[in-house]
């Protein structure tokens, strides 16, 4: 399987939004954290019955894209595995395009807004777990929070408990406890989630991982949101609701103290 930049129209991505995809954060020392990124793909390949190239040579040419294009770093890796065409004898495709990061210095400062989205979030769906390029029910509601002013919007699931953003997880601090939703909220299971959730232990920080109704997210002393390309990005208010932002580097601040150990973390894996 070679990367490819065309796409032939008997292709079920191009057809039905058929495939997968994840998102890397490329820094001046290559992708981070592709094995987490490799494993997701896999899994939603094996869903899917799609063969996806081992992570060796799936690494190989990510390498190869970033050193065949000239781009300042970090930027975004999107990699998208098609879904090919049995019928057609088509095999699936692997598909690489790149993009900047969209995020500001000024958000992470100051924290951006969530509005809590008309639509639920259908935690009994099996796409939730995986990161399919049947994406529109995402871009809708990423839609629906820029009218209303936000960054971001917000999911409850059909059960009426929080389940995460239309592209990133969602976590709340309460008298020193991280929460976040588990996946039988219906949240995706996140590459950025699974290690700040690893962090938080290491910290001994204590973590719960549930079903959490909207009423306990208002109660919250810290919110946050993850991806891969944000990293932590404070909350300062859900529709009219807000919530104070500590200041970079507080001691105070659990988000802040998880904030330090995950830039840690990626400067250790650039050193590595």
């Amino acid at each position: 399987m070679f990367p490819t930049e065309t796409l032939s129209s008997d292709d079920r991505l191009a057809l039905f939004g058929y495939g997968l995809f994840e998102t890397l954060l490329i820094t001046e020392v290559g992708p981070l954290f592709v094995d987490m990124h490799w494993h997701r793909m896999n899994k939603g390949a094996k869903f899917l019955r799609l063969n996806l190239p081992d992570k060796t040579e799936w690494v190989k040419w990510i390498h190869r894209f970033i050193e065949e294009t000239s781009s300042p770093y970090p930027y975004a890796l999107r990699i998208t595995l098609s879904g090919g065409s049995p019928l057609a004898e088509l095999p699936s495709q692997l598909l690489f395009h790149k993009r900047a990061i969209p995020y500001t210095p000024v958000q992470y400062t100051q924290g951006i807004r969530l509005h809590r989205l008309s639509t639920l979030r259908n935690e009994l769906s099996p796409l939730v777990s995986i990161k399919s390029t049947n994406y529109l029910e995402n871009i809708l509601a990423k839609e629906e929070a820029l009218l209303k002013g936000a960054e971001e919007g917000l999911w409850l699931n059909t059960k009426g408990y929080i389940s995460e953003g239309t592209m990133s997880n969602l976590f709340f601090i309460k008298n020193s406890t991280l929460f976040t939703p588990a996946l039988t909220s219906g949240c995706l299971p996140g590459t950025r989630r699974q290690i700040i959730l690893d962090i938080a232990r290491l910290q001994q920080i204590p973590t719960c991982e549930g079903l959490y109704p909207f009423s306990d997210l208002l109660l919250a002393d810290e919110i946050f949101m993850t991806n891969a390309l944000m990293g932590i990005m404070p909350v300062r208010q859900i529709d009219d609701f807000p919530f104070l932002i500590a200041p970079l580097s507080s001691k105070k601040s659990e988000m802040r103290k998880l904030e330090v150990a995950y830039h840690d973390l990626i400067n250790k894996h650039r050193l590595n």
